[in-house]
């Protein structure tokens, strides 16, 4: 089968219902005679900007999540380091992508990040614009848990 018809299926099921796991996903496409591997499947997910939330794979195209938000599961926590300073913790190896994330935001007075491994040091112009940053953050935490 096409890689297209293949991601219309799966964006027609991901649309009308709710999947928990790929193994779900392929069993419902293979219900349809439309066998397909994990790694293809994981391709065509990616292609189809699909990301895990609350337990429930979701198009994002579909409900405008931020890219923030399609990375709840790689945040720990953010805290103020200085008046213009802001340290967020995140998953070893996803400062970087984090960093990225909350950049593309566009949160007003965030001036720039600099990610190491599990850590993200943000600046921003006040301690107001700091205050945004921290409940962006907050609100992508407490959507995930």
């Amino acid at each position: 089968m096409p890689a297209q018809a293949r991601r219309a299926a799966i964006r027609k099921i991901l649309l009308s219902t709710t999947i928990r796991s790929q193994s779900e996903l392929a069993a419902l496409l293979e219900a349809q005679g439309i066998v397909t591997t994990q790694p293809m499947l994981s391709r065509d997910l990616r292609q189809l900007q699909v990301a895990k939330r609350e337990g429930c794979y979701h198009l994002l195209t579909e409900e405008r999540v931020t890219p923030l938000e399609a990375l709840p599961t790689l945040l720990r926590s953010a805290r103020y380091a200085g008046s213009n300073l802001i340290v967020v913790h995140c998953e070893p190896g996803a400062a970087s992508a984090v960093a990225r994330a909350l950049e593309a935001e566009e949160i007003e007075g965030l001036i720039g990040t600099v990610a190491g491994d599990d850590s993200i040091f943000v600046a921003v112009d006040s301690k107001t614009s700091g205050g945004r940053v921290l409940d962006r953050v907050a609100t992508t935490l407490e959507g995930y848990e």
